[in-house]
């Protein structure tokens, strides 16, 4: 990989774009603008470029912004929410423990920092909008460290999930998110002197020992 030209305040908006998007399918004010936004042609690493590619696709077949958003409700219902979604996004099942010890963890990092969700964000603390999230704010807020422990307990499944996404969806807007999701973990990694491959789950064999950054938003204090 080259030395990106990406600033952490740029890493920040790529996590909050990725965040969202899982979280909530874009609306027709959010197609109308992502329908029109001059993604890079190039970036590094390739799997962000891939991204862009993709979303510079998905661009040339909106024509009704409406009716897009309409789609993309549809996809994102049928991938994630169900009846039966084909993917579950959340920590605890890549770990094959759903809602379980991963769950546990997670929040646990959360708790110790004194931090609770916001009430209306309404997925489960491991679910990947709410981890890509606190991520976003730990890299807007320059936290190299704690950024570094969070990814290093909590970053371990998110390639799987990329990958999943890149081939289990039938969809060039969820296609790039996959792409995405893998590209900004790999450069947050190189940012951090970071090996993806280190990344392994902070909780398994002995009590996990949560690291204490101090990231907000889309968090709030009690």
């Amino acid at each position: 990989m080259t030395q990106p030209s990406n600033t952490t305040g740029e890493l920040a908006e790529l996590y909050a774009f990725v965040s969202s998007v899982l979280a909530d399918p874009p609306d027709e004010i959010a197609v109308e603008r992502l329908s029109t936004e001059q993604f890079p042609a190039q970036a590094s690493p390739q799997s962000l470029e891939n991204g862009f590619r993709l979303l510079r696709q998905w661009q040339a077949d909106v024509d009704e912004p409406s009716e897009t958003a309409d789609e993309l409700k549809r996809t994102h219902t049928k991938l994630f929410v169900g009846p039966r979604p084909r993917l579950q996004i959340y920590e605890s099942w890549y770990a094959d423990d759903y809602l379980g010890q991963p769950l546990a963890a997670v929040k646990s990092s959360y708790r110790d920092l004194n931090i609770h969700p916001t009430e209306d964000l309404k997925e489960e603390a491991d679910h990947a909008a709410v981890e890509l999230a606190a991520l976003q704010t730990l890299a807007r807020d320059g936290d190299d460290e704690h950024r570094r422990a969070f990814l290093m307990a909590h970053g371990w499944w998110l390639t799987d999930l990329a990958t999943d996404l890149q081939e289990m969806v039938d969809d060039t807007f969820y296609e790039a998110i996959g792409w995405l999701v893998e590209g900004i973990v790999d450069l947050d990694c190189y940012l951090l002197s970071l090996d993806p491959n280190d990344l392994e789950r902070g909780y398994d064999d002995s009590p996990y020992t949560p690291v204490e950054p101090s990231f907000k938003a889309p968090f709030e204090e009690q």
